[in-house]
């Protein structure tokens, strides 16, 4: 008597709830996000740090761009602007990546960070015909040291990540509700 009211007055309140579903708890179990706390640190650091690396980096350059020579002008012209198509790109798929749990988006941000971007702010860094001021020197260093720390966190999320994912099909095969595949 009491137990049916209470589920009467509950269904009204909150429809749905009361219908118990053993696919549905079964893989729902393990159904929540694995967000990487440091990859997320050092993505907002160096989201905020972009924007005055790239005001550094271009007060640098029109104060030194005639004392270039033609090719180092192309070369630095060239670099300045895939760093920050790709800086975008990285930061965008980090975000993605991380905070929806998402394997491609987070793979694909580790990928440009280690292949493209770290060794394009190295070349910046190291190239001795670039004529770096001290402050881009610093600025570099710093984005140097953020793309490193954020390939580090972002290959440790995605061996989580990948484990929780494999987890959950695991599950999801063992509990009969994964998706048959002909």
């Amino acid at each position: 008597m009491w137990r049916s009211t209470v589920i009467t007055a509950s269904d009204r309140i909150f429809p749905g709830l009361v219908y118990y579903n053993q696919e549905k708890q079964s893989w729902n179990a393990g159904n929540y996000i694995k967000s990487n706390l440091p990859l997320q640190m050092t993505l907002y650091f160096n989201v905020w740090l972009f924007p005055i690396w790239i005001l550094i980096m271009l007060l640098g350059l029109n104060s030194k761009y005639y004392n270039l020579s033609v090719l180092h002008q192309f070369i630095t012209i060239t670099i300045y602007i895939l760093i920050v198509v790709l800086e975008c790109i990285r930061l965008y798929f980090g975000y993605v990546g991380n905070l929806s749990d998402k394997i491609p988006e987070l793979a694909c941000f580790w990928l440009i960070s280690a292949l493209l971007q770290f060794p394009l702010m190295g070349f910046i860094l190291l190239d001795g015909n670039m004529l770096l001021f001290l402050v881009e020197r610093v600025s570099t260093s710093m984005m140097i040291l953020l793309v490193t720390m954020e390939i580090i966190t972002g290959a440790i999320a995605l061996k989580i990540i990948a484990e929780c994912h494999s987890k959950k099909f695991y599950m999801a095969q063992l509990c009969g509700t994964a998706p048959k595949f002909n």
